[in-house]
């Protein structure tokens, strides 16, 4: 029962965070990766969405074969 619920969370959790991905236009005054201001996660957010989808996309799929 726990995996089945936890199966349907993880779902809903990868079409949601998969809608949110969408790349925004960046703001005037943001470093780019190669700038020399803050890491690369800071500059590129949609970065972190990408991560985020992909380890629950990994959940899913272990969830699927239990």
């Amino acid at each position: 029962a726990l995996t089945g619920v936890l199966l349907v969370y993880y779902a809903l959790y990868v079409l949601g965070s998969a809608g949110r991905l969408v790349p925004a236009p960046s703001p005037v005054g943001v470093p780019t990766a190669g700038g020399t201001a803050g890491p690369v996660w800071d500059a590129r957010p949609e970065l972190t969405l990408a991560c985020r989808l992909t380890m629950g996309i990994a959940m899913f799929a272990m969830l699927l074969t239990l």
